[in-house]
């Protein structure tokens, strides 16, 4: 039962709390989640600490290069901010994909990472950028990237119970870089995805592709990469059948199970390599739009 609800004015009080509560208090955000699993009782906290008001934890910043998304932004934030929608189209249709309008009000990035589920639709775009976060414990703070954050579905390594996760900082894609995500749903109302797949591709100079990046969900216990694909588009030249030959390779990494209502593996594997080359290709497009091709 809560006995405690705190609103931490800094992350050292954050910090300072849960260390003293020996595991028997939580950082709380949004939580979208967090709250149906304190009633259902399949999570149980003394102290919830409550870290919305901590300075800068609602700011999203570019600066150097670099695009910084504060721990506390929410879903709506992200995918209403016109700095996002004009550099990173791609992390706002994936965060304005999450939920409901409700849950996405006060869902925040942070939380879904934390939360470790392998088809969170803005943790998938957001190892596609190759995004790394930064987490304070009573240890001080350390970097590590979002792809890494994961242990198995519903466990991450970031412990709500000892630390908390302060920003989100990925590179702002530059002129020759393209992102994309797309999503496989049953309706547009609140759903978990069947499949969602993000993407960025670099290219270079002479108009070949140096590096790309396919992120892709519910295909493991995280999201996954296609390293296979990946790597089979490096020195390549951009077109419709590039593509479709690394929508069939990302199969070599992906292992969809079958669910009853998402979906078979059969079906799942039918589908993924077409999403894969869309995905690349509406990545290019951008490319070609930014004049960077």
């Amino acid at each position: 039962m809560i006995r405690e609800y705190v609103l931490s004015k800094s992350i050292g009080e954050a910090v300072e709390i849960l260390n003293k509560n020996n595991g028997n208090a939580m950082v709380v955000s949004g939580g979208t989640d967090l709250m149906i699993d304190l009633g259902a009782e399949v999570v149980k906290a003394d102290v919830l600490v409550d870290v919305t008001r901590i300075e800068g934890f609602h700011d999203i910043t570019f600066g150097g290069g670099d695009v910084i998304v504060g721990a506390g932004v929410t879903m709506t934030e992200v995918a209403t901010n016109e700095k996002i929608k004009t550099s990173v189209l791609s992390l706002a249709k994936a965060a304005g994909s999450v939920g409901s309008v409700q849950i996405r009000n006060v869902a925040t990035m942070a939380g879904n990472i934390v939360k470790a589920q392998p088809a969170g639709d803005s943790s998938v775009m957001l190892t596609a950028l190759g995004a790394e976060i930064t987490v304070h414990g009573a240890n001080g703070s350390r970097d590590m990237q979002v792809q890494d954050a994961y242990i198995t579905v519903g466990k991450s390594v970031v412990d709500p119970r000892k630390e908390i996760i302060t920003k989100i900082k990925f590179k702002e894609p530059q002129k020759n870089q393209g992102t994309s995500f797309v999503r496989l749903s049953q309706r547009k109302a609140h759903t978990t995805p069947i499949l969602n797949v993000g993407a960025m591709v670099s290219v270079n100079a002479d108009k070949k592709i140096e590096w790309a990046r396919i992120v892709m969900a519910p295909v493991g216990p995280k999201p996954i990469r296609a390293t296979d694909a990946e790597n089979f588009l490096v020195g390549k030249a951009p077109s419709a059948d590039v593509f479709k030959e690394a929508g069939a390779l990302s199969l070599n990494d992906a292992k969809p199970i079958t669910h009853l209502v998402w979906g078979s593996k059969e079906y799942k594997s039918a589908v993924l390599p077409s999403l894969v080359a869309k995905a690349l290709k509406e990545a290019a497009d951008e490319i070609k739009a930014k004049g960077g091709m």
